[in-house]
């Protein structure tokens, strides 16, 4: 009974630090501005009928699915995602 109450403690305070990160990142520009920026140093241009995902992917040299799984690896590496969510471009 006291490891779940231990377990589930841990849980919630995973949830609250991540929460917590989640907010003091709102006070800085959004991915997408980030994303904007980088392709804007570096004279890369959204080609018609691109998205910035697939921007970012060919800038890169990978395919858009690289990148989505690079980013989600790195989403649940840092507690943003449980393994249970589907992501979807």
């Amino acid at each position: 009974m006291r490891q779940k109450v231990y377990k589930e403690l841990a849980e919630m305070e995973r949830i609250d630090a991540a929460a917590l990160q989640a907010r003091a990142s709102r006070n800085g520009p959004s991915g997408v501005e980030l994303f904007r920026q980088l392709l804007d140093s570096y004279a890369i241009a959204q080609l018609p009928g691109e998205s910035l995902a697939e921007t970012v992917a060919r800038a890169a040299g990978i395919s858009a699915r690289e990148l989505k799984d690079l980013l989600w690896e790195r989403a649940q590496a840092i507690g943003l995602c449980s393994s249970g969510m589907a992501l979807s471009y």
